[in-house]
């Protein structure tokens, strides 16, 4: 080939490796939530951790299963991290609430569940383990479940009651840093749940790349669910509260506002 020639190739080649990297850079894992994405440019981007913040019967645990069950559909592999309780509760709660049948999805190979039957987790029911200690091995625990099941999605259930027994704020950042971290490292996208009860929930929103959070309030004699995205890194975000919506068939953002 002639020089000139052979360059112009190898220019356009690597412009084409340079458009490569900036659409992976940018790719994004649909959440599976009708509504949510038009809220956040498109989904959450791929490889990164996303938490859903909320009180008791928000829906935040409605939210993670179904990103997990729709990630499967697509032919996604995911993985269901649930250290404040059995996994029993949860496959019977997604099953009889909206037909999710994960204890089907765990048996064919498509979907890895941890809970506290797993011996490093059984360390939460000591009274004397030491917080810092348990969440290191918790996180050594999640980075090698990840390595053996490597999974596209990852959904670990609520944390905060663990970073609450932590006394040093620096700590508790540095832990949550350690632990965002490792999820990172696997390419994983993942939707952490959080709950609002302790007030840790601002450190692991703040190292999150995602922060989504739901309420249920009162207005008039009509109890209502919202849900807003505080913030996306990297991505454009509705700056405006939606009703959100659970019923047979799961959950949903409507466009309607709770205040309208």
């Amino acid at each position: 080939m002639h020089p000139a020639l052979q360059i112009a190739a190898q220019l356009v080649c690597g412009s084409e490796m340079v458009v490569a990297l900036q659409s992976s850079k940018f790719s994004r894992s649909k959440s599976g939530i009708p509504g949510y994405d038009e809220l956040v440019d498109g989904g959450f981007h791929k490889g990164t951790v996303n938490t859903i913040t909320g009180s008791s019967g928000t829906g935040k645990t409605v939210f993670a299963g179904q990103f997990i069950n729709y990630g499967i559909k697509m032919g996604e592999k995911g993985m269901i991290i649930t250290p404040s309780e059995s996994a029993e509760y949860l496959k019977r709660e997604m099953m009889s609430s909206f037909g999710w049948d994960f204890s089907n999805l765990e048996k064919e190979g498509k979907l890895a569940i941890v809970d506290v039957t797993d011996p490093v987790l059984r360390l939460q029911k000591s009274i004397d383990a030491d917080p810092v200690d348990f969440l290191i091995n918790f996180r050594k625990l999640v980075e090698r479940k990840l390595e053996e099941a490597k999974p596209d999605r990852l959904f670990i259930d609520d944390l905060t009651a663990f970073f609450m027994a932590v006394e040093q704020p620096f700590k508790i950042r540095s832990l949550t840093d350690d632990l965002f971290g490792t999820i990172r490292a696997s390419g994983v996208t993942s939707v952490v749940t959080i709950g609002t009860a302790f007030g840790t929930n601002q450190f692991l929103e703040y190292g999150a790349d995602s922060a989504t959070v739901l309420n249920r309030e009162r207005i008039g004699n009509t109890l209502i669910r919202s849900i807003y995205i505080m913030k996306m890194r990297g991505s454009k975000i509705a700056n405006s509260i939606r009703v959100l919506d659970i019923s047979d068939e799961g959950i949903s953002v409507s466009s309607l506002s709770p205040y309208s």
